[in-house]
């Protein structure tokens, strides 16, 4: 509940704007990214949690309180125990996240004597995971799996609702590439209603400088 935007204002005498970062990252995209041909495109940045910015008719949509596009907080799990970021239980993020990712990886190390390649590692990262799973690794790829059922599942609720033209996928975790891209899809396209299964999937562009061009095409609207 601090003005920052208000408060650099004054120190600076400058014009300042104050944006989501997911919603900066989605802007740079449209702008000169992935999506800078469509109209209605959601991007999901996938790192330490699950961000998303919702874009139609190139522009930014935000809700009456700042909190459209939380894909990350969509319910989708009874069963665990411990509280998401947000407070909720069960939600997406908790899973479908790179911290969702090495704690999913945890369990079978800790609880199991099941056979991995991911025992080697002293401390288990997400990018571990995936190149685990990527190599053929049946524990690590059943955990990638559940990463990318949730995410499928969550972006099939979403898109009943959008409708957009695109999913792009960014942030950390998307650095699995196609691999990411065609798991999560697959998996879209089974809890998607038919009428929405066509919708494309694509891999962000612009990397880390998303949010730079998004930040920057804001204050040239403005």
């Amino acid at each position: 509940n601090t003005p920052i935007a208000k408060l650099l204002q004054a120190a600076f005498d400058v014009p300042v704007h104050l944006a989501n970062d997911a919603d900066c990252a989605a802007l740079g995209e449209a702008y000169g990214g992935a999506t800078k041909d469509v109209n209605h495109s959601i991007m999901v940045t996938i790192g330490t949690g699950v961000g998303a910015a919702i874009i139609v008719n190139g522009k930014v949509v935000t809700g009456s309180r700042g909190a459209a596009g939380e894909v990350g907080h969509i319910h989708v799990d009874d069963e665990i125990e411990q509280p998401c970021g947000c407070g909720a239980v069960g939600c997406v993020e908790q899973f479908s996240s790179a911290t969702g990712l090495v704690r999913m990886a945890k369990k079978p190390l800790t609880e199991s004597d099941v056979a991995t390649s991911l025992r080697e590692i002293e401390t288990v990262t997400a990018k571990d995971v995936v190149d685990a799973a990527k190599a053929g690794d049946k524990v690590a790829d059943q955990i990638f799996d559940k990463f990318c059922d949730y995410l499928g599942y969550s972006l099939a609720a979403t898109a009943a609702v959008i409708d957009p033209e695109i999913f792009i996928l960014g942030g950390g975790v998307s650095k699995a590439g196609q691999f990411l891209v065609d798991r999560v899809q697959s998996y879209f396209v089974k809890y998607a209603w038919p009428g929405i299964r066509g919708i494309k999937f694509a891999l962000a562009e612009l990397g880390n400088d998303a949010g730079i061009y998004g930040a920057a095409s804001i204050v040239i609207d403005r």
